[in-house]
């Protein structure tokens, strides 16, 4: 069947390349991309991403990244756009083991507002999501950073292979906030972040892609960021 994956391979699970690189190389990186030969173009309007993670007291998200485990996931929502009232995002369990990953999406049947106490929407999310979802959302403790980035988005002619990039982030800290704080930014240096993705089917083909950004692959976590700069 046309679009089927090859047998042993999960339609869901993708490799993602990151290469990072400071915010006045904007230009020069989307250069990178529009000229490379594999044929990027549009393949979304960009747009305002903001996420919210749900950790424990211990950091044990923060943590597993900062050791590098092999197996190791992180609970986010996810809305798009500026509005920060009348949201209606996703619940995201985020998934990684070695060099791949995967995402489980929930989309929420309520709408939050950011100008509440936070215990009023944990509440509500709590009471509103799935079964399955209850009880990921027992395995945290507390809303601990809220980042939003504006980001681009590109793909081949095919559809094989996808790239976005990621700037102006900003990074919020809310593990001793009664209510979500959205005026105290921590000092997060600036940086383009670039993310090429695809399927276990194109794994080959995705390294011949990065090969042409003269950029070199780095570790790359948004949470782990802020939180580290939080921590000081």
């Amino acid at each position: 069947m046309e679009g089927s994956s090859p047998p042993g391979f999960s339609p869901d699970l993708r490799y993602e390349i990151k290469l990072v690189c400071d915010e006045h190389w904007l230009p020069q990186a989307r250069s990178w991309i529009r000229l490379h030969p594999a044929g990027f173009g549009v393949a979304y309007p960009p747009r305002r991403v903001n996420s919210l993670y749900l950790d424990t007291l211990h950091l044990s998200s923060l943590n597993g990244n900062l050791e590098g485990l092999c197996a190791r996931q992180k609970l986010r929502l996810r809305w798009y756009g500026d509005a920060l009232t009348d949201i209606q995002p996703l619940l995201e369990l985020k998934q990684k083991r070695n060099l791949l990953g995967r995402k489980k999406r929930y989309l929420l049947p309520c709408r939050l507002d950011l100008a509440l106490p936070w215990t009023q929407i944990m509440g509500t999310i709590r009471a509103s999501a799935g079964p399955e979802w209850q009880a990921m959302l027992q395995t945290v403790d507390q809303p601990t950073l809220l980042t939003h980035y504006q980001r681009e988005y590109y793909v081949t002619p095919d559809g094989a292979i996808r790239v976005t990039l990621d700037l102006n982030q900003a990074a919020y800290d809310q593990r001793l906030s009664p209510r979500p704080n959205l005026r105290v930014r921590l000092p997060i240096a600036d940086a383009v972040v670039i993310e090429i993705k695809t399927g276990q089917e194109h794994a080959e083909r995705l390294q011949d892609v990065a090969a042409r950004f003269p950029v070199l692959r780095s570790r790359n976590s948004k949470y782990a960021r802020g939180l580290l700069a939080a921590l000081g």
